[in-house]
């Protein structure tokens, strides 16, 4: 299809033409989600600039490289049939964000308002209090949205296909994948590791902004080709599946319930092994040092011990000496004396002759 026909496609799409009908779908919901500061924003103001045809506006209010600044969850109706809706993305892939993340992409959160990032308790009565306010005629439509710099680790990639399962099971279709910032890194590995996991249909934008919405015919023709790749995965999904939204809204919000009570009981399981890991790396830590203490004690024990040993030893040593020196004085005089009794008298030798 040319531009003009796929224009003619979209413009003129409605759920009732379906063979099975509405089945009680009213819309599309283009949920666009994923992590913080990816193009989000930027790729509505495509969206919108594309469909128009007219002036540049920041409808989104991106921006622009830095992002991650939307707060809400904000719709912005295409068409009559066709809504985009900026998810607040997530700071990184856990457990617990998911529930953030599957909460908003289920609907279970109401639009155009402010997303006050919660788990556990808070997420569950955020849900329960807006229960009166979703729509269950929204047709869901899950949109990933991932920027080509940044560069997706062996764990993120396993946690996406986790993410996008769980994304198909709650909307009953497989997300499509919208790369942005195309040229900023190594488009064709992006591309591979989400065939890896998966994905079937990949579209890669570089997103028209403020700074550059010079108009170009491929990046209109590749915005209107995934409208319409969107437009046309709706039917298969409404004309060859039977569905009730009522119902499926139901399901969906009791599996957010569940899936947040599990991950909050299992994030406090954690928590409390965590603490008692560091309870038990302190008392191991203060053993340690009891220890170190006990082994210095001996040593300096040890070390008094053989300094009193050695000055006995030295002490000993001494007396020997002392007593050796005596007993040499003993025996030079000795000596002496007997050498005096041994010499003759001078003065009787005298007499004796004078006799």
């Amino acid at each position: 299809m040319d531009s003009d026909e796929m224009r003619h496609l979209i413009q003129n799409f409605s759920l009732d033409r379906c063979e099975r009908g509405s089945q009680g779908f009213n819309r599309i919901l283009i949920q666009l989600f994923g992590l913080l500061g990816h193009g989000k924003s930027s790729f509505i103001n495509t969206c919108i600039y594309v469909w128009e045809d007219q002036e540049f506006k920041n409808y989104a209010k991106s921006l622009g490289i830095d992002g991650g600044h939307t707060k809400d969850r904000l719709p912005y109706k295409l068409t009559e049939n066709i809504t985009l809706v900026d998810n607040r993305g997530c700071a990184k892939m856990d457990e617990r964000e998911y529930g953030e993340i599957y909460a908003q992409l289920g609907n279970l959160l109401p639009l155009g308002k402010t997303v006050e990032w919660a788990q556990g308790f808070g997420l569950v009565e955020r849900i329960t209090r807006a229960e009166k306010e979703i729509k269950s005629s929204d047709f869901i439509f899950p949109v990933f949205i991932h920027s080509v710099r940044n560069e997706i680790t062996l764990q993120e990639k396993e946690d996406l296909k986790s993410l996008f399962h769980t994304a198909q099971m709650l909307t009953g279709v497989f997300p499509i994948v919208v790369l942005t910032r195309k040229t900023a890194g190594s488009l064709t590995a992006t591309e591979g590791i989400f065939r890896d996991i998966g994905v079937e249909r990949i579209f890669s934008f570089e997103n028209y902004t403020q700074e550059d919405h010079m108009k170009t015919r491929g990046k209109h023709e590749e915005l209107l080709k995934f409208l319409c790749e969107v437009i046309k995965d709706v039917q298969f999904h409404v004309e060859k599946i039977p569905r009730d939204p009522v119902k499926e809204t139901a399901e969906r919000r009791k599996f957010v319930l569940n899936y947040v009570h599990e991950a909050d009981m299992r994030a406090k399981q954690m928590e409390e092994e965590k603490q008692k890991a560091k309870e038990k790396a302190e008392r191991e830590k203060v053993l340690r040092q009891q220890e170190e203490e006990m082994r210095r004690q001996r040593e300096r024990e040890e070390q008094k011990l053989q300094e009193n040993l050695r000055r006995k030893q030295q002490e000993l040593e001494r007396l020997k000496e002392k007593e050796s020196e005596e007993q040499k004085a003993k025996e030079l005089q000795a000596e002496k004396e007997a050498q005096g009794a041994k010499k003759p008298n001078r003065f009787l030798s005298i007499f004796k002759s004078k006799k």
